[in-house]
């Protein structure tokens, strides 16, 4: 038969997510007309919701499916379409979708919140239900006895216990990942930034303040330089913590040859789906953003950079869980976290949502598990209770301070070991990778020479030989920071004395 005329299986349901549809449909039963549902980033949201919509249109009963961004729209009505609905409406201002009578309507928040009538229905699946609406809350209050669904990977909105009756965890980050169905990850982190001095708005730092701070170089290692000696090329997604912010770290990468873009809330759905296809390519490699890329995004993520410190245990794991997908080629994730957040709010997978909050945004909340904490060698972040680092075998040193940096190179807190720590045949490796180096960029042999002295302190000795070899990865990458830290040292020289660099 012709490809053409394929109609894809529907997909069926992980056991985890069965157990999840029945455990809702267990609390509904018990007078429950208001659950959220807790489905973690990869957890399958929109397959279990399609399940729900089929069971509801079953009974003859109408479906509307809420939507906090318009960009969510055609994305919800496609994945149902996939699952066999196609009978669908939309409610988003003049949508070419748009059909009063489908029985499940694809609706946008902020249009329910402009209309005086609200479409009826005997469900109503209230998608991204953290992201407060008064239009959601209104129509709960107005219809108490409408089975309100919500769907969430983090329920922690201050408040959420007054609108809701229960909560239904489907599965959790850790399951996933045991299960195969997410990415591990590591996290490398650089010092932690002051956030002391911030002003704290509505929970969360004050934007100004905070991108301030994360422009002060002597703070955080430079994120660029990071990127070129460990980032590996991974396609990897950059959260700014504003648009200046987001746009600048874009410019320097992509002048680094490092072809990057950035989106934000004001960019318009053609040039969003541009920057996406590209990044699918691989010819962009890193998106910046500034929060409009922590929900409604499947792009293959193996490297998260996260720059903007937040005291919202919601935003970090929205964040890093961009990453957390499996796909071809990015079967880990690795994260480089510039913002002190796993420092200061824990790893992703430590944080479970097994109850709803209440209480005011901003509201102080116990710590739910030990914090962890990074490896003073390798700045890899470890399980607290950990002794010896599981990256590189170190072991762990209470340390004095936080990791210090210079030359905008992450710098472990205890020093690279000295020359005499070296072995003859690691120093001939390096020498021999060195001329190598020089010998395809056409450098002269004597830049190895005085390369040789930068790293052990000593010039290269008579019994070493003079053999060119293929450089590694690491020798290129040590090399290339190098050149960084010296063409930094002339422009900061050049800035001094009024010259050019």
């Amino acid at each position: 038969m012709n490809d053409m005329f394929h109609v894809p299986a529907k997909k069926e349901l992980r056991p985890y997510q069965a157990r999840a549809i029945a455990e809702l449909k267990a609390s509904i039963l018990a007078g429950n007309k208001r659950v959220v549902l807790v489905l973690p980033t990869g957890g399958g949201k929109t397959l279990v919701a399609s399940k729900i919509v089929e069971g509801a249109l079953a009974k003859g009963g109408k479906v509307v499916f809420t939507a906090p961004m318009i960009t969510l729209i055609d994305q919800t009505i496609s994945a149902f379409e996939a699952e066999g609905i196609t009978d669908i409406g939309a409610i988003q201002a003049s949508h070419l979708r748009t059909n009063h009578r489908a029985p499940v309507q694809v609706a946008s928040v902020q249009t329910l919140d402009r209309r005086d009538t609200l479409p009826p229905a005997s469900v109503v699946l209230v998608d991204e239900c953290h992201v407060y609406s008064k239009a959601v809350v209104d129509w709960m209050k107005a219809e108490p006895d409408t089975v309100f669904i919500g769907l969430s990977a983090t329920p922690g909105r201050a408040g959420m216990a007054d609108e809701w009756h229960d909560i239904v965890v489907g599965t959790t980050t850790r399951e996933l990942i045991n299960l195969g169905y997410l990415s591990k990850f590591t996290v490398y982190a650089a010092s932690s930034p002051d956030m002391s001095g911030v002003k704290i708005v509505a929970g969360d730092y004050q934007a100004k303040g905070a991108a301030e701070v994360m422009s002060e170089s002597g703070l955080v290692g430079d994120i660029l330089q990071n990127y070129i000696l460990h980032g590996e090329d991974r396609p990897t997604l950059g959260f700014a913590v504003t648009v200046a912010h987001a746009k600048r770290m874009a410019d320097e990468f992509t002048a680094a040859g490092i072809q990057s873009a950035y989106i934000e809330a004001r960019t318009d759905s053609l040039e969003r789906r541009a920057i996406q296809s590209a990044f699918r390519r691989g010819d962009v490699r890193v998106i910046w953003s500034v929060r409009t890329m922590t929900t409604g995004v499947d792009l293959p993520v193996s490297g998260i950079i996260d720059a903007a410190p937040t005291r919202s245990e919601m935003l970090h794991q929205q964040k890093i869980g961009r990453g957390l997908r499996v796909n071809d080629g990015t079967e880990d994730l690795k994260i480089w976290d510039h913002a002190g957040n796993t420092l200061r709010l824990g790893f992703v997978d430590q944080l479970e949502w097994t109850e709803l909050p209440s209480g005011k945004r901003g509201e102080k909340k116990a710590r739910r598990e030990p914090l962890p904490k990074e490896c003073g060698e390798c700045s890899y972040m470890m399980e607290p209770k950990v002794k010896v680092c599981p990256n590189c075998g170190a072991e762990r040193k209470v340390p004095s301070g936080f990791v210090e940096t210079a030359e905008g190179e992450l710098v472990p807190l205890t020093p690279e070991p000295s020359s005499k720590e070296y072995t003859m045949k690691e120093k001939q490796v390096f020498y021999s990778e060195l001329l190598g180096f020089c010998q395809e960029r056409g450098y002269k042999p004597g830049l190895a020479y005085h390369k040789f002295k930068e790293k052990f302190g000593i010039y290269p000795s008579g019994r070493l030989n003079s053999h060119p070899k293929t450089p590694s990865a690491a020798t290129r990458s040590w090399f290339r920071s190098r050149q960084i830290a010296y063409a930094k040292a002339r422009k900061k020289e050049a800035v001094q004395f009024g010259g050019a660099a």
